[in-house]
């Protein structure tokens, strides 16, 4: 079996705004309702955002929020993680792409033959390209699935703007679709919906540099609403890049992992972990460029 095939069965599987206030709002109302967050935190946060500005406020946020908790307090919740995560992201410069531009992404995987492999998406959804383990760049017809880089891109765009809306949407998804799977094939009654919204995200956040800014921060607020998602900090990459990691816990049947980079909020990478056992995949490096062979 050649490298393109392997690639293509694995995946059948598997400006700034100017009015702050209501950004500064909203993450302070996140974090004030929080009933395990201390309140002398929104104090301090606010007394912050009053004297710096909210550039300052998510600063010191991404540090309060995604960093290590002081000693004897105990951790922030997934809505105050995330509501910071979605601060950061609708201010993020956002990228025009055009459809002779290629998405690449690097990633690692656990496929002993080709444990880490680069590849190429032409935004028109024409061409495709990989770079196998000899080096050498092979360039293809795209494929029609849920990779194509047209496809994911279209599906993006028609996404809600509303959390709410949008994870009704990924609750009526009619397969599930994650970077790993959680619990297959046995998962407990009833965890259909979440798991299918939660794998959705977690797919879509993985194509960051091609998400609109406002479509990645609605991404963060829906998944806040999955119930049982909570936020577990130090989570390395498979290949040890600490992480904060946004988990959907599901008991014995398992355990899945979006690791985000805990001061961007960047994906970085997913795990799931069942009985002891874990697989991982991470994206090592991603981005637009002109050309396949092309790097961000």
């Amino acid at each position: 079996m050649d490298e393109m095939t392997l690639l293509n069965r694995r995946r059948d599987e598997v400006p700034p705004p100017t009015d702050l206030s209501a950004a500064r709002d909203r993450l302070l109302t996140e974090i004030r309702r929080t009933p395990d967050a201390r309140p002398r935190r929104a104090v301090r946060l606010g007394a912050l955002v009053s004297a710096a500005g909210l550039a300052a406020a998510v600063a010191v946020a991404a540090t309060q929020l995604g960093g290590a908790t002081e000693e004897g307090e105990p951790p922030v919740s997934a809505a105050a993680v995330l509501e910071n995560a979605a601060l950061v992201a609708e201010r993020t410069k956002a990228t025009t792409v055009r459809p002779d531009q290629w998405f690449y992404m690097k990633e690692s995987q656990p496929v002993d033959s080709l444990p880490v492999y680069e590849h190429w998406s032409r935004m028109d959804g024409a061409m495709t390209a990989l770079r196998g383990s000899d080096g050498e760049l092979k360039v293809s017809e795209s494929e029609k699935g849920p990779t194509n880089s047209a496809k994911t891109l279209r599906e993006i765009e028609a996404l809600p703007g509303d959390p709410d809306a949008m994870l009704r949407h990924f609750y009526r998804l009619k397969r599930e679709r994650a970077a790993l799977s959680i619990c297959e094939p046995e998962c407990p009654p009833g965890s259909e919906r979440d798991r299918r919204a939660y794998g959705a995200i977690q797919w879509y956040l993985k194509y960051g540099p091609i998400i609109p800014p406002d479509t990645a921060a609605t991404m963060f607020r829906a998944m806040a609403k999955i119930p049982g998602v909570t936020i577990e900090e130090n989570v390395a990459t498979a290949e040890g890049r600490p992480g904060l990691a946004v988990v959907l816990d599901l008991g014995e049947a398992g355990k899945g992992y979006t690791i985000l980079d805990p001061r961007t909020y960047r994906y970085l990478g997913v795990k799931s972990v069942r009985g002891g056992h874990s697989m991982a995949m991470s994206v090592l490096d991603s981005g637009i460029v002109d050309r396949p062979g092309e790097t961000p």
